[in-house]
């Protein structure tokens, strides 16, 4: 199992400030490459009161100069913008990563659909649409596309691409495939990535209780495709050897799920701790870490865990702390299982 740290979204929460939380998502992208962990991931969200990033390329473009190894996962937007400029931004940060980059897109919740003025009727052609220009524009082919919502070429006189209806977009990724994921925080999102065959997220609002449903419906949906599926998902996570692990996070995580609740990803009562880690989180000491996570594999079989681990208003100190037992207690567990337990102890 390859372990991925994110994703950040850089919010102002208590006393962690702007710059200070795109200082703190550096710092722990650094931490974490030199610890164990195999990708980085930033996500995007528009118009909140917390500063929520809205620029996930941008960030994540920092996080790859910061960085050597680190897989850079950038988790955009997609159909509020034209997807060329989705497309454009992916190319250059996988150049500037040297090959490093992965795209996970994701859906717009309904204030950021309402402030584009965009019908919620129509997004998922929108969403739709905006992947499968994604593939083309960075294929090596010139192209052209006709849909519902995006024409493209659309005006390009006097270029020579225009003379036989076609476009090339450049520059072209460094990677001869440039790995396309697809959030699966919806359920049109996760019904077109079995369409297409590619790999589902399933995101840190989904109920352990459901992930083998939903990935059920995806490998039915997905045969045609071929590809075994991969199985990535994201979870909120935090180690401690305190005594009570989930009071030093737990009004962190409240303020995190009261968000969920205002975008309508998840609807609950957020200041109801107990009930929300009870199917969604992996808190405690690495032993029960471990377990938690062992759970979840033995019934999915998965490939990759992405642990957001900073949660708002969490100082870097604490996370850090987090990350460093995660990666010297947890990781090992994972990547070599076979080896003896009094080696993950250290005796």
């Amino acid at each position: 199992m390859r372990f991925g740290i994110g994703p950040f979204s850089a919010e102002a929460f208590g006393n962690v400030g702007w710059t200070e939380a795109y200082e703190v998502m550096g710092q722990a992208a650094r931490v974490a490459e030199e610890s164990g962990f195999d990708s980085v991931w930033v996500a995007e969200r528009n118009f909140t009161d917390d500063g929520y990033c809205p620029s996930a390329f941008v960030a994540a473009a920092s996080l790859a100069a910061q960085t050597e190894a680190l897989k850079i996962g950038v988790m955009p937007i997609l159909g509020l913008a034209h997807p060329l400029y989705v497309a454009e931004d992916a190319a250059v940060i996988d150049i500037l990563s040297a090959g490093r980059a992965i795209i996970m897109p994701i859906n717009a919740v309904a204030h950021e659909l309402a402030a584009h003025a965009i019908p919620e009727s129509s997004y998922d052609s929108r969403f739709s649409e905006s992947v499968s220009v994604l593939l083309d524009a960075w294929s090596a082919r010139p192209f052209s596309f006709r849909g519902e919502h995006w024409t493209i070429p659309a005006q390009l006189d006097g270029h020579v691409e225009n003379r036989s209806g076609m476009v090339t977009v450049t520059p072209k990724p460094a990677q001869i495939e440039l790995p396309l994921w697809i959030g699966g925080f919806w359920d049109y999102g996760r019904r077109l990535a079995a369409e297409l065959g590619l790999p589902m997220v399933l995101g840190a609002v989904s109920d352990n209780s459901l992930l083998g449903d939903l990935w059920g419906d995806y490998d039915r949906d997905a045969q045609a495709s071929g590809r075994r599926p991969l199985r990535v998902l994201i979870r909120d996570v935090y180690v401690s050897n305190g005594d009570d692990p989930a009071s030093e996070c737990a009004h962190m995580l409240s303020r995190q799920f009261e968000r969920y609740d205002s975008w309508g990803l998840w609807s609950g009562d957020a200041s109801d701790f107990e009930a929300l880690a009870r199917g969604r989180f992996l808190i405690g000491n690495p032993d029960a870490v471990i377990e938690q996570i062992r759970e979840i594999d033995d019934r999915c079989g998965l490939d990759k865990l992405i642990c957001r681990m900073h949660f708002p208003g969490m100082p870097l100190h604490q996370l850090l702390r987090s990350v460093r037992l995660f990666s010297s207690e947890v990781i090992p567990e994972f990547r070599m299982p076979d080896l003896p337990h009094q080696i993950r102890q250290g005796v």
